[in-house]
């Protein structure tokens, strides 16, 4: 068998797969509008138009659209309306009429796509097309729970992301050739889009919380803001410093999963050599924490009021910062040595190690860093970072609050230090 006949079997089947998956999904949910073999053959029509483009051409492929598209709409129209009777639907009805028609004209270039060479595409998009319909309940759900903030919010993020990013120059500028502000404004909308998603599912949440929830939403959000809130609760309720302590404790370990995000999006290679150690620190916060967890099972605490992140200010600040510091870091390293970087990623840490992870990530991927200079630069700023957070909480807290940190926070980041330096 050729390797192009056994290419094309394969897309074929594919398309045919496809089909039946989105097809399932819809006999499943028991919308009989177009059922499994429909979607099977019209997956399968994709496919074969496409094939044969090789003899008639690329027409052929939009005549199929038409046709599948025609068919489905006459399908469509004679399901509301048997017999030439007035439509009764109801909305959703309706709607689920809508929904499968449009899901059958993709399945018809899922199937083409399968075809005509771009099968992973194509796989990818038929397990959309399929998740799409099936979460129906959920996506409606959920935007039913938005309200007028969190819209608002996410209004914003769009206009920081669409309207200012494109205008932006996509060239290095200054000294040390390491400003770029287009990429600087990418990253901050991605530290915008990362506290984004923390501020809604702090919105959609229940206002009490367990503190592991309310611990996992201060990381997202921001970290030490949740340290400070909580440290100063336990002045006026005694009660909750157990809870502070675990919440400080769960949104550090946090700070290690939005690190791990960053390096997977600017610096992949980056992660490669830092997810060991990184990840090996992690797992000694959560085993502090999990050490305080039995004393508060039960208890639920009120996070206080957040303020939406996706604002101009929030990413301008955070690319002013960013700037400062990548500059920083290439001056260190030019004049004075790799040493110098620790220095850098040390104080920068204190408050902010974002910019400092994708400052140092971004000069790792151009070539400027060295990675081993690198991840331990990264490491080294969480770590300050924990410092500063565990210190503002001693001084803000109480003195159980103090007990609980200086002993289980305070262990975990001497572990830390030894794995920094201990770490091949």
């Amino acid at each position: 068998m050729s390797s192009l006949l056994a290419s094309h079997i394969v897309g074929l089947g594919l398309a045919l797969g496809l089909g039946l998956l989105v097809g399932l999904e819809r006999e499943w949910a028991a919308h009989k509008l177009i059922g499994l073999r429909s979607f099977a053959l019209i997956g399968l029509a994709g496919g074969m138009a496409a094939l044969l483009t090789e003899l008639w051409g690329g027409w052929l492929v939009a005549a199929g659209l038409l046709v599948t598209g025609g068919i489905v709409v006459v399908r469509y129209l004679r399901h509301r309306h048997p017999s030439g009777a007035h439509s009764r639907d109801e909305p959703e009805e309706v709607e689920h009429g809508v929904t499968t028609l449009l899901a059958a004209v993709a399945v018809y270039l899922v199937g083409a796509a399968c075809v005509a060479g771009y099968q992973t595409q194509a796989v990818v998009m038929g397990g959309v097309i399929t998740m799409l319909l099936h979460w129906k309940r959920p996506l409606h759900g959920f935007v039913e729970r938005i309200g007028r903030d969190e819209f608002s919010a996410i209004m914003r993020f769009v206009v920081i992301t669409l309207v200012v990013l494109p205008v932006l120059p996509n060239e290095t500028f200054g000294p040390y050739d390491v400003f770029n502000p287009f990429q600087a404004w990418l990253l901050a909308v991605l530290i915008v889009g990362l506290n984004l998603v923390g501020y809604v599912a702090f919105r959609l949440l229940p206002a009490d919380r367990g503190a592991v929830i309310a611990g996992v939403l201060g990381g997202l959000i921001s970290s030490t803001a949740a340290t400070v809130s909580f440290a100063g609760m336990t002045r006026r309720n005694p009660g909750l410093a157990a809870g502070a302590a675990l919440i400080v404790l769960i949104a550090s370990t946090v700070v290690y999963g939005r690190v791990g995000v960053e390096l997977a999006l600017v610096a992949p290679g980056l992660l490669g050599q830092a997810a060991a150690p990184l990840a090996a620190f992690a797992l000694v916060m959560l085993v502090a924490a999990a050490l305080i967890y039995p004393r508060v099972r039960r208890q639920t605490v009120e996070m206080p009021e957040q303020r939406n992140p996706a604002r101009l200010d929030v990413a301008l600040t955070f690319t002013a910062l960013y700037v400062v510091i990548i500059f920083a870091v290439a001056a260190a390293k030019t004049h004075v040595g790799t040493d110098a970087v620790y220095v850098v990623a040390l104080i920068s840490g204190l408050t902010d190690v974002d910019a400092l992870t994708l400052s140092v990530a971004q000069l790792f991927e151009r070539g400027q860093l060295p990675g081993d200079v690198a991840w331990r630069a990264i490491f080294l700023a969480t770590l300050a970072n924990l410092l500063f957070k565990i210190g503002a909480a001693c001084v803000l807290g109480t003195a159980a609050l103090r007990t609980y940190l200086l002993s289980l926070g305070g262990t975990s980041l001497i572990i830390g230090l030894v794995l920094l330096a201990l770490w091949p």
